[in-house]
């Protein structure tokens, strides 16, 4: 079995894992390329993983602000430094495909260089983004010599043909959710009593960063407004972020005071997320969209979806491609409170239709995002670069 080198630096995630494991079932066997900085667990990762340094797992961290600064006040971003292995080679010597991510990333670039027929996954839905130096080099240079492209969504793949990418060296093949793991389930009791939420509650599951551009303050707002005709209503936030963006939620919640009707579930292992998806009626993420970022996938979206959720999100960055309008949930304009509760009460007041888009939420990923069918389309890129 031909052995593919995963490379993801320091993003080496169990999202990815849970459909690049299933390689091994169409005749390759995914080998984890990370660096010593890398936040994985290896309990969620279904492959071996290698790993060599980059400089901020070498340093231990030590140039990060310094680095940061050197970007600031420059026109070159230093930052790059922590994206390049020292010792790629050794590392994929014994691999016959190299599978990174994304044009701008060094290490991907790196994966270029040895010669390995390299296939990207492009997730990036912003045209002519990351173009300071070293980035902009090194897309060039990617997308001139990479051996062929994987675009997540149709609209990464639109961004790949405007920077001069060849539309034959382009397949789409979106991300992939395992459908054993996250599928419908009853509610889990010791789980909902372990968070303490209420029983026999409508519950509204955010999960993400807690961010702005993941639209967690608009979902507050909405959710404000929810509560003063809708009682038996509770919001699920699973995610974590920074200390002031945190902050800045916890104002919002006391100046709407509607801390009682929120449950903070902090940050989830990702194997028990099928449990708290399915402790949700319905699914919210109010993506924003920002002048550098818009949701380029979204695979809380998809989980959702796979354990027979409703969703609601936002016509922002690729949702419109994951999630089917007024089928399998419902999209709503950005920064639009009352646009976003008026879906979610359609969905708390209209049990059929709730229930209807959570059933055609699950045979959409049954039909576009299960893993296997992932895994093999991958496997015929692999196999018509070597």
């Amino acid at each position: 079995m031909d052995r593919v080198g995963i490379v993801r630096g320091p993003s080496l995630n169990p999202y990815e894992g849970q459909y690049l494991e299933k390689l091994s079932n169409f005749g390759f066997q995914p080998v984890g390329i990370a660096s010593y900085d890398a936040n994985y667990v290896p309990a969620e990762i279904g492959f071996s993983v290698r790993k060599g340094h980059n400089l901020s797992s070498l340093t231990k961290g030590r140039f990060r602000y310094l680095l940061h600064v050197l970007a600031r006040v420059t026109k070159y971003d230093f930052r790059a430094y922590n994206y390049y292995f020292l010792n790629l080679k050794v590392l994929a010597g014994d691999v016959r495909v190299l599978h990174s991510a994304d044009n701008w990333y060094p290490y991907t670039f790196q994966a270029v260089k040895t010669k390995i027929p390299t296939v990207i996954s492009e997730w990036e839905n912003l045209p002519f983004n990351y173009e300071r130096q070293p980035f902009a080099r090194i897309k060039r240079y990617c997308n001139s010599h990479a051996a062929h492209f994987v675009a997540v969504t149709e609209k990464a793949k639109e961004i790949l043909l405007l920077e001069g990418v060849e539309p034959n060296r382009i397949s789409v093949i979106p991300a992939g959710v395992d459908c054993d793991r996250f599928k419908p389930a009853q509610k889990d009791v010791s789980v909902r009593q372990h968070f303490g939420i209420p029983e026999n509650t409508f519950n509204i599951l955010f999960v993400g960063r807690l961010i702005p551009e993941k639209g967690i303050f608009n979902l507050l707002d909405a959710f404000s407004i929810l509560l003063k005709t809708h009682n038996n209503i509770q919001l699920l936030v699973a995610g974590s972020g920074h200390t002031k963006v945190k902050t800045q939620i916890i104002q919002r919640i006391n100046d709407n005071k509607i801390g009682h009707k929120i449950t903070f579930l902090g940050g989830i292992p990702y194997t028990q997320m099928p449990k708290i998806h399915n402790l949700a009626d319905v699914f919210c993420l109010p993506s924003v969209e920002t002048k550098d970022w818009a949701e380029q996938f979204g695979f809380s979206l998809v989980e959702a979806m796979a354990c027979g959720k409703p969703v609601v999100s936002t016509w922002t960055g690729s949702i419109p491609e994951i999630v089917k309008d007024k089928s399998t949930g419902l999209l709503v304009n950005q920064n639009d409170p009352n646009s976003l509760k008026a879906a979610l009460e359609l969905l708390i007041e209209d049990e059929r239709t709730c229930k209807a888009f959570g059933r055609n939420a699950r045979e959409w990923v049954l039909e576009r995002f299960e893993a296997n069918k992932i895994a093999k389309q991958l496997a015929d890129v692999y196999r018509s670069v070597l």
